[in-house]
């Protein structure tokens, strides 16, 4: 790769359609989880506590009553809102009728590390409304984080615009998308066998389910709780050996496909930036970490870093929690692309979805800006090939974990450029942007120069604490795993762990009873966006991005005569004939 930066000004490397873009204006959002909790019953397991999908429904209820919404096109559960983004049930069907589950709610595609931090704002605002108004009988709490009292993992995903490849890697990843459809048409012809039987055995499951209801009642229109059961909940009622038997047949059917999209995944698609990226991203846990408590007493920069365990994948295809997630193309490749030419042929763009698994979910403003803003320059870096300061990792896994066990910041991992802490990782990758961006012409940095001086306040607060750890102060509610450190230390020495979990749980709630919410409330001037704007941001989408037409398209359609569905890409209005199809 060249190094553009041997010879200034940097040349800024046009957009397609674009003559002079700006630096950190691509395309970029973000897919947060929450988790929910009854105040004062921390116990998620406990069998008084409602059904997760109840409280999902509920929620969902709560969020249309504030604006207008259409469910989605392949998933009914799915709500999309007329301020851009997005709701998904991020549970599985057998966990329903259990107690907790997530919610997962997307942001709107945005062009500015800025714009998105509204939009990701208004979205806490809008869940932690939505689940006080869910219920009456309970009190009902949301947590922003990546870790439950249980250990369960879970958090947000960065997604980002950037180029998958270029020359004879784009030829490649072309000739892969266009292998990928032929096999996912295969496979679909082969699976129809195995989802008939499914399909057959559900069926007789909801029929005899029904027909035994009706004789015990004595009614005339059952109306059995099984027959209000989705497909997928029926599934979860076969017997074990039945579903693994169906389960391993499918899977058996797209394993051709999964074993292409890896290779795809692994070695043709976005080679240059998950080269320069990773020791980016390894070492932001010591400054954008959220921090956590584990089971036995010890504490980490962040349970979602500790989950880790591949550069790149689909995503939990097998259980595996990649850097570099491709969880989407799976599902675009075993059946939005078979009923989809259009989502297809996007596919062979040369600038594609980019998602970010190692990602935390920030309450300070300040880290989740510069998670932001500094991925989105070093990725405007790297495409213009200004690469030759950059760090690589030999062993990226083992230098996260070694990284985040060590929250007194000394220990060292080994690098391209002999052993580095996290915070000289993050310095030499802030040296290296700020060059960039100085060499820029000034009718191009755009965002790039406020990106530069809070990724420096950042740096320079934990930097403070790594000298003297009895410098916390500067870094509270801007550095969220060293705020809860310091709330938890409060305590004192001979606190119990459930008291500290306590604490690690009750920092992410969304209320004004949470930890981090009184913090900020100490101090308004942590806050980087204004109440005005997070109001503005939950009722309308933002601008020049695919979510303006589609929040525009929801706010006048919904409730109206004809049915409307959405997903990202388009929205289908109408039914039959009449049926419409409309681009985003």
């Amino acid at each position: 790769m060249g190094t553009a930066s041997e010879s200034p000004p940097v040349e800024i490397k046009p957009r397609q359609g674009k003559t002079a873009p700006q630096l950190v204006s691509r395309l970029l959002g973000m897919e947060t989880e929450y988790a929910t909790l009854v105040a004062g019953r921390p116990d998620l397991t406990s069998s008084e506590l409602p059904a997760s999908a109840k409280i999902y429904a509920r929620i969902c209820a709560a969020i249309r009553g504030g604006q207008p919404t259409v469910p989605g096109v392949f998933d009914q559960d799915q709500l999309f809102l007329a301020s851009g983004g997005a709701v998904t049930f991020e549970s599985h069907p057998s966990l329903h009728s259990l107690p907790g589950g997530l919610v997962e709610i997307a942001t709107p595609e945005v062009r500015s590390p800025d714009e998105l931090l509204a939009c990701q704002r208004s979205i806490d605002e809008l869940v932690a409304k939505a689940a006080t108004e869910a219920t009456q009988e309970i009190d009902l709490r949301v947590l922003k984080n990546s870790t439950d009292a249980l250990g369960h993992v879970y958090g947000c995903q960065e997604n980002y615009e950037a180029i998958v490849a270029s020359g004879l890697w784009l030829l490649i990843y072309r000739c892969c998308i266009v292998l990928l459809w032929g096999l996912q048409v295969v496979s679909m012809l082969a699976a129809l066998p195995v989802l008939s039987l499914a399909f057959a055995m559900v069926m007789l499951i909801r029929f005899r389910g029904v027909h035994f209801f009706s004789r015990i009642k004595g009614l005339d229109s059952p109306e059995s709780s099984d027959s209000n059961q989705s497909p997928g909940e029926l599934f979860e009622t076969l017997p074990k050996w039945v579903k693994s038997t169906l389960t391993g047949m499918l899977r058996l059917v797209h394993l051709p496909t999964v074993f292409i999209l890896r290779l795809v995944a692994r070695h043709v698609a976005f080679r240059k930036q998950r080269k320069y990226l990773t020791a980016l991203l390894v070492s932001r846990v010591s400054i954008c970490g959220t921090g956590d408590l584990d089971h036995d007493g010890r504490y980490r920069l962040s349970a979602k870093a500790m989950a880790i365990d591949t550069v790149s994948d689909m995503g939990s295809y097998n259980g595996e929690r990649p850097i570099y997630v491709y969880g989407h193309w799976l599902g675009q490749f075993c059946a939005k692309s078979f009923l989809s030419l259009t989502s297809t042929k996007a596919m062979l763009h040369r600038r594609q979805r980019f998602q970010l698994g190692l990602s935390d979910s920030n309450l300070s403003e300040l880290a989740e800006y510069v998670k932001l803003g500094s991925v989105s320059l070093i990725l405007d870096m790297i495409e213009s090939g200004v690469t030759k300061d950059f760090i690589t990792l030999d062993r990226p896994i083992d230098a996260l974990h070694d990284i985040t066990t060590d929250w007194n910041l000394v220990r060292r991992v080994k690098t391209s450029r002999g052993k580095l802490s996290a915070l000289e990782i993050q310095r030499r990758y802030l040296k290296s942007a700020r060059e960039f961006v100085s060499q820029t012409p000034p009718e191009s940095v755009g965002e790039a120069a406020l990106v530069i001086e809070r990724w420096s306040e950042l740096i320079n607060v934990v930097a403070a604490f790594r000298r003297d750890a009895r410098n916390v102060i500067p870094a509270l509610g801007r550095v969220d795993w060293l705020s809860k450190r310091w709330m938890m230390d409060q305590l004192g020495s001979d606190s119990q762990w459930v008291s500290r979990k306590k604490t690690d749980l009750r920092y992410h709630e969304l209320s004004p009873d949470g930890y981090y919410r009184k913090l900020i409330a100490m101090n308004p001037s942590l806050a980087l966006i204004t109440q005005e704007r997070i109001e503005k941001r939950r009722r309308t989408p933002p601008p020049d991005s695919p979510a303006t037409k589609r929040g525009w398209l929801i706010r006048e359609f919904a409730g109206g005569d004809q049915p409307v569905s959405c997903d990202w890409s388009y929205a289908v209005i109408g039914e039959g004939k009449q049926r419409k199809r409309i681009q985003f």
